[in-house]
């Protein structure tokens, strides 16, 4: 018997309708996929606040050393004036600058280890920290050292009960080019 492709009367199996349920889905998804690809744009409503992106600081690997003060916890003034100090000497703003990581080096005698400079600098951590502001949220270590090079230059920390600070400075502008390998 002949056959006729498309016309004619069909059999009665299941086997037709599936290839058309395939369709109305494959159908039913590109209408809901072109539904979530249509962008709308409209301007901001003039009661919408305008939004600024948080500054983002670089560490700057220029390091400066502040001498702690005898006082500690007094001493916030001779800090806060060193670190201002050293923004200017730069060019930058303290709208831009602040310190970022602290470094306190603590001294020690000729019969102690470096361990004994360290454990005395970190018992005045807190001090420091409440003497000023800048001091506050700034990341802070220590060590024990009786001279440390900062910025290429060897620095006495002195002997026991003697502290110095090693400054990093956070800035934000453009991208700074220093000379990080002293």
């Amino acid at each position: 018997m002949a056959r006729r492709f498309g016309f004619g009367k069909k059999g009665g199996s299941g086997e037709d309708g599936a290839g058309w349920i395939y369709a109305d889905l494959f159908l039913a998804l590109m209408v809901v996929g072109l539904g979530s690809a249509v962008i709308t744009s409209s301007s901001p409503s003039s009661g919408a606040s305008a939004t600024t992106a948080p500054k983002t600081f670089q560490l700057s690997c220029a390091e400066f050393a502040v001498r702690v003060p005898g006082n500690v916890r007094g001493g916030g003034a001779q800090v806060e004036q060193a670190v201002a100090s050293e923004i200017a000497k730069r060019g930058w703003t303290p709208d831009s600058s602040k310190p970022g990581l602290v470094i306190v080096m603590g001294g020690f005698s000729g019969s102690e280890t470096p361990g004994a400079g360290d454990g005395r600098a970190k018992s005045i951590l807190p001090q420091l920290r409440a003497s000023t502001p800048l001091l506050q949220q700034v990341e802070m270590r220590t060590a024990g050292a009786r001279s440390v090079r900062v910025n290429g230059a060897e620095t006495t920390v002195g002997g026991a009960g003697s502290y110095l600070m090693v400054m990093y400075l956070l800035f934000s502008g453009p991208p700074l080019t220093e000379d990080c390998t002293r």
